[in-house]
């Protein structure tokens, strides 16, 4: 009888402790997520190969011999307007008023293919332009084209959707999501390039990529940080990488893709639903390097020689930035207590499972 008492009270003992080490604690953000197309974000002919992936042109010769792109006939399209694509002072707003095309007499040479594994040469930054702050009243460009018309009201949506989701109402805990087709989406991106084998050919091939946002969605993420590599573990030969930094989003993958041609970008997102605003950000994780007493010091005196300068040795001249790899946990993923991790510092709020 006594046995059994005692094996009774070490089970009880230990019950708390199994339970305890099962509880699960997430701190999240939000994200709204944007997925291009992936069977319009790459066009291909028997010479040249051109990709979109995290919003920005690539291209890929295919011949043995160079191809020229003449940057002057080379232009963005974005959102149903188009502009000279080297041309700093054409935009959105301002191509079609300002009646002015790039005078670039400039040329881009892809290097011919040799049999190896050929990379991709970047050409330009596509990004959609909707990094920034909104409210109700304004966008970060000043005003409301038709595609970010769209964009706020299918975020008042998907929040709606999110606040289901909390008992109190209060926090976004929810996943809410959209298929859009072309003609509802809110974003547009693509380009127009035109070229030859020879820089004074009187023949040049255009040739235009588009893409669009076929799936957005607004759902909470965390930031799953690497274990950083260790004075010790340096030591020695052989290659030593860091891990990527994984985004684990709740919600259910839109459809395969490859990691480092990624049609998914991630914004950080944060906003107050009662004032009616939000701010997205491109969601980079980064570190902030800890300072030794040798940066201190150099600093201090190079503070005092300059004026204040030197403090910027101390600054974002020190942060690591992390790879990003996009991980789908699944919209019914468990992740048991959820909080709302309100830093900005992303490697801050890292879970580990």
């Amino acid at each position: 009888m006594k046995k059994f008492i005692s094996i009774v009270a070490m089970v009880i003992m230990c019950l708390p402790l199994a339970f305890a080490g099962n509880e699960v604690k997430t701190n999240y953000r939000n994200a709204l997520i944007l997925a291009y197309s992936p069977t319009n974000s790459v066009f291909e002919d028997d010479n040249i190969k051109l990709e979109i992936y995290n919003e920005k042109l690539y291209a890929t010769n295919k011949t043995t011999r160079t191809i020229f792109i003449d940057l002057s006939q080379c232009f963005l399209l974005h959102n149903g307007s188009s502009y000279p694509m080297f041309e700093k002072h054409q935009d959105d707003s301002h191509a079609s008023k300002k009646k002015v095309s790039t005078n670039i007499d400039e040329f881009l040479s892809i290097a011919p293919s040799t049999g190896a594994k050929q990379n991709e040469t970047f050409i330009c930054n596509l990004a959609s332009g909707i990094y920034g702050k909104y409210t109700t009243a304004e966008s970060p460009s000043g005003t409301f084209s038709e595609y970010e018309e769209r964009m706020l009201s299918l975020v008042n949506e998907l929040l709606t959707e999110s606040l289901e989701a909390d008992p109190k109402g209060k926090e976004y805990r929810g996943t809410a999501t959209r298929h859009l087709t072309e003609d509802e989406s809110i974003s547009n991106i693509g380009a127009s390039i035109a070229y030859a084998f020879n820089k004074r050919s009187e023949e040049w091939t255009p040739v235009t990529i588009s893409t669009w946002v076929c799936d957005v969605y607004f759902a909470p993420y965390y930031v799953e940080m690497p274990d950083d590599i260790k004075k010790k573990d340096k030591r020695g030969f052989g290659v030593k990488k860091t891990e990527a930094s994984k985004l684990h989003v709740k919600a259910d993958t839109p459809f395969e893709f490859e990691q480092d041609k990624s049609p998914i970008i991630v914004f950080d997102w944060t906003g107050d639903f009662k004032k009616g605003e939000f701010t997205l950000n491109y969601t980079w994780v980064t570190k902030q390097k800890g300072a030794n007493f040798g940066k201190i010091l150099g600093a201090t005196f190079l503070t005092m020689a300059t004026g204040g300068f030197g403090a910027l040795l101390l600054t974002d001249n020190e942060k690591t930035f992390y790879k990003k790899e996009i991980v789908f946990d699944g919209e019914n993923s468990n992740w048991g207590k959820m909080k709302y991790f309100d830093n900005k510092d992303l490697s801050k709020f890292n879970n580990k499972r």
